[in-house]
């Protein structure tokens, strides 16, 4: 998917304009919510986007001019602060759908079944994330993302009991368009990669350009794994803020 400086635009316009028109279908009425949605993606931005600036200044990782259209908020392209909208805004929407389509994942169906593949997928999660500290102790964007995604998942099984298991689910559904979209911006042909790695590998034709020094190097495809931490993290506080009003 290389459209030159249209790249990035490309893959927010495949984020956030499928879940935005299908959002006001009345089975949903998720566009209805919008209060909701706003504060949701309002938290996350104030979070995330100095923590965006701050890493890139540090360089932690940078962003290659010749897939951004040269619009700068700070130092971070503007097509990256339109990512924390365009991101969340998407996972809310999948949400919606799984709650529709599968009501038996929350709430009063099978409690002790539900809370023991709950505990399975996070003991996984946390057993990645010791495996990617492990590998690299003192990189900044593996701890931070580690411990920000673990924090989230910890809130969650804390305060979100009834439907933590739904929230499991829509996860792990939304790491294939999630690996699809980050694919395309760490590394353009992403699918030219193995799809597990674990070398030092620069890339050159890639939006995003990470120092390895600062992560594990272990990739999916070309998406390093604390990425999966990293929008973990945001997922969090979006569905927090998202379903703050619900039990």
């Amino acid at each position: 998917m290389d459209l030159g400086h249209a790249t990035y635009w490309g893959v927010l316009g495949l984020t956030f304009l499928g879940p935005f028109f299908l959002g006001f279908h009345q089975s949903l009425s998720f566009n209805k919510r919008w209060k909701d949605i706003l504060t949701a993606v309002a938290l996350i931005l104030l979070i995330y986007i100095p923590w965006d600036i701050w890493f890139t200044s540090m360089g932690v990782w940078s962003f290659n001019p010749n897939y951004v259209s040269g619009a700068y908020f700070f130092n971070i392209p503007i097509e990256e602060v339109l990512f924390f909208i365009a991101t969340p805004f998407s996972c809310l929407f999948v949400l919606e759908c799984v709650r529709y389509y599968f009501p038996s994942l929350s709430y009063d169906h099978g409690k002790k079944q539900r809370h023991a593949i709950s505990l399975f997928i996070m003991s996984f999660f946390v057993l990645i994330a010791l495996a990617l500290i492990a590998r690299n102790p003192s990189g900044w964007y593996t701890l931070s993302a580690t411990i920000t995604g673990g924090i989230g998942l910890l809130y969650l099984y804390v305060n979100r009991k009834n439907d933590f298991l739904q929230i499991l689910i829509t996860w792990l559904i939304l790491l294939i368009p999630f690996y699809v979209c980050n694919g395309v911006l760490t590394g353009i042909h992403f699918w030219d990669y193995p799809f597990f790695n674990d070398n030092q590998i620069a890339m050159d034709e890639a939006v995003v350009l990470y120092n390895n020094l600062e992560n594990s190097s272990f990739r999916i495809w070309s998406v390093p794994a604390e990425d999966f931490f990293y929008g973990f993290g945001f997922y969090a506080i979006g569905v927090t803020l998202y379903r703050r009003k619900e039990k």
